[in-house]
């Protein structure tokens, strides 16, 4: 997202932009439909005073890049007209010095003139002693037309097109906002998007971020020309007001896709677009050559505007998602997950490994409802770090510590570990993504369940847990396969110390729950006592659909199955291994899924040891140690059944990683079908082959 920093958004500047999209096709009359080439905007080059209500009057003056409007005028609205326009995909951003009395609005272009009988704004006022963020408009000539699709009722719109700003409602636990304010005009779903500034002080410190409206449809169309106008806004108790504004701007910025030239196996920080959303985000992406999946700009993302929560960004349309730990306790309403910091309060990414042969990435959060509270007593808070490996072929491993606060102890529930969903972009809807079963869980042993439509609820819940391995893989039009495995036994409880269950009672490719990721509206579901969700208008909404719910049971009371961290807290450690494969390549998530848990102990060592305690199933590694002084290496395998692109890491390594390699006796090229590097005292080997049954592997210098 941009940051609201007066640097970053002083520059007034119109980006060129691409205008063409094709949708998907719908019967549905106010999803996207193709847009035509377009010519640029006019120039215009004055200041323009607008008087938004009838009668309405007032002044303005513009000195050192900031402007003052003043008026009189009670239950009035009087504006100035930037002198930049834009059509299309684009932004607008005001700050005002006053944090009510004012907004934002962008008001139509006719004959290079202010439309009056066309506008759309957000503004902050106090009305009946209440600060109200809301939404008004002009259009064609009638006030407050808000939603022109007919799927709102008009008694509802001061429930969508109004926030009361003094903590009544749920998951808006604020009380004003800090003077900011932004529309973005998404060309892709042609609806306006309307935020304003909001901010909390968290564990003694003052955290800002927008929350949003309900969406406005645009009734003009993407070849209208649209002002940029800060406004001062009076009700009936107000006097003399003057507001002044600065960092006003209006610019285009790409709809998404932007992304799709990154070549090559890298981990990098910046800003990333999405389905028509501008954010920051961790993305690590991949070179088709080993990843074949990945082609097409395929990536793995960490973004801010879904909370830092990693996705798989498989196209513009569509993200994919794990999820994330989650639990309930009966202490609040809602749940207890990081899609309700939308403040980025706590939640956190860094980069803490960056080779040739795999990016580490972690990724801090706390678990609270979206009024900032604890799940329990005290204020005490779950924290959770995930650690996520990768590696040139798309499949890692997400390794959970999930940290439990001792004020907490008795009053657990149990906690979910991942919600398989699909995530829409503003131009469909998760079920367009699905395909038929969208996803099957399975096992080594042949055991195999279809879901959606398909939906075997008690078979699933009551058999799957009993697996020593649980493969969930996810199947999507257009995009290759997305896979996650779990595993509980009592040979490996550094995977999982408890049993993996799974929810499967209300799961389906059918919902379109909108409150994340992107969206910052208003829980509506609360309105009607469902505090967990809030449910899309249109299609053209960005939502969500899960697919299936993965939760750690068992020990409630957190007595057994635990380890404890420096500061005395008890936590629990769940490896996960993840990644995507070509459509329908179910033979290979089974390799990997072979090669991460069932490799076991070599069967052949040479000028290395090997000590069963050292696992590597946090990194997807196989883990030896060199003897002193030795040159080369070599070791043998016996693989029960086929493994593909098998991971070694030999710990006390002297030298660097410029390393050959073979494999039964085969000299491997370097680059092509291995890849090796140095990480602290160790040396990592990514090979890039499948192998079956008995292999040797040698490693020289």
């Amino acid at each position: 997202m941009w940051s609201m920093k007066k640097q970053d958004m002083a520059i007034i500047t119109l980006l060129a932009v691409a205008l063409g999209f094709t949708s998907c096709a719908s019967s549905d009359p106010y999803r996207p439909v193709e847009k035509p080439t377009l010519p640029e905007p006019p120039v215009v080059t004055a200041y323009q005073p607008l008087s938004l209500t009838k009668g309405a009057v007032g002044s303005y003056k513009v000195k050192d890049e900031a402007l003052s409007i003043t008026t009189s005028n009670r239950n009035s609205s009087y504006g100035v007209c930037f002198p930049i326009t834009a059509r299309g995909h684009f932004m607008a951003e005001a700050k005002a010095d006053l944090t009510r009395n004012s907004g934002l609005a962008l008001v139509r272009v006719k004959d290079g003139k202010p439309d009056f009988d066309n506008f759309t704004s957000v503004s902050v006022c106090s009305e009946n002693g209440v600060v109200y963020a809301r939404v008004l408009d002009r259009q064609k000539g009638k006030n407050n037309v808000l939603d022109n699709t007919g799927k709102i009722e008009q008694r509802d719109f001061d429930k969508r097109y109004a926030l009361a700003l003094d903590g009544s409602l749920f998951s808006i636990p604020f009380t004003g906002t800090t003077g900011s304010f932004r529309i973005i005009r998404n060309d892709i779903s042609d609806f306006f998007h309307y935020y304003v500034s909001v901010a909390k002080e968290i564990d003694g410190k003052v955290f800002e971020n927008w929350v949003e409206l309900t969406p406005s449809k645009d009734w003009c169309g993407d070849h209208e020309d649209w002002f940029v106008c800060p406004f001062v806004r009076t009700t009936g108790k107000d006097g003399d007001v003057t507001v002044t504004f600065s960092d006003v701007g209006i610019k285009n910025f790409s709809k998404g896709d932007n992304v799709s030239s990154e070549i090559g196996f890298n981990v990098k920080e910046g800003s990333f677009v999405w389905a028509g959303f501008p954010g920051e985000a961790t993305v690590v992406s991949f070179d088709p050559v080993f990843c074949p999946a990945s082609d097409g700009g395929r990536q793995f993302v960490f973004w801010s505007e879904a909370n830092y929560v990693p996705v798989w960004r498989l196209s513009n349309e569509l993200l994919y998602c794990y999820e994330f730990c989650e639990t309930w306790t009966g202490e609040g309403n809602g749940c207890f997950e990081p899609m309700s910091d939308r403040l980025l309060s706590n939640a956190r990414v860094s980069v803490v490994e960056d080779n040739d042969v795999r990016k580490v990435v972690k990724y801090h959060y706390e678990l609270i409802n979206p009024d900032y509270k604890s799940p329990y007593p005290g204020n005490q808070r779950p924290e959770v770090d995930e650690y996520y490996t990768l590696y040139p072929d798309g499949v890692g491993v997400r390794r959970i510590e999930y940290v439990q606060k001792s004020a907490g102890e008795g009053k657990y529930n149990y906690h979910e570990l991942a919600e398989p969903m699909v995530i829409s972009g503003s131009s469909t809807v998760p079920k367009d993504h699905c395909k038929s079963p969208a996803m099957t869980v399975s096992n080594l042993s042949g055991n195999r369940y279809s879901l959606h439509p398909e939906k075997p609820y008690e078979e699933v819940n009551a058999n799957v847990r009993n697996w020593p391995e649980q493969i969930y893989s996810a199947h999507l039009n257009g995009a290759p396969d997305v896979f996650c495995v779990f595993s509980h036994t009592h040979e490996r409880p550094e995977v999982s110390p408890l049993p993996i269950s799974n929810d499967f009672n209300w799961h389906d490719t059918g919902y379109q729950m909108c409150h994340w990721p992107v969206s910052k509206i208003v829980y509506d579901g609360a309105f009607n006592g469902d505090y967990d969700k809030s449910t899309a208008v249109w299609e053209s909404q960005v939502s969500h659909s899960s697919l299936i719910g993965i939760e750690a049971t068992g020990d409630t009371s957190w007595n057994s199955s635990y380890l404890l961290n420096e500061k005395g807290d008890k936590y629990r450690v769940y490896c996960m291994l993840m990644g995507i494969v070509p459509s329908g390549k179910s033979d290979e998530i089974d390799a990997y899924t072979r090669g991460w848990l069932y490799l076991g102990s070599p069967v052949k060592l040479e000028g290395v040891e090997f000590d069963a305690s050292s696992t590597g199933y946090s990194k997807r590694e196989n883990v030896l140690k060199a003897k002193k002084g030795i040159t080369q290496c070599g070791f043998s395998f016996d693989a029960a059944g086929t493994v593909k692109n098998p991971v070694f890491r030999i710990d006390d390594w002297e030298g660097d990683s410029n390393v050959g390699v073979s494999l039964n006796g085969e000299s491997l090229e370097k680059g092509k079908d291995y890849i090796s590097a140095k990480v602290g005292g160790s040396l990592v080997v990514w090979i890039n082959r499948s192998v079956t049954g008995m292999f040797d592997v040698g490693v020289y210098r």
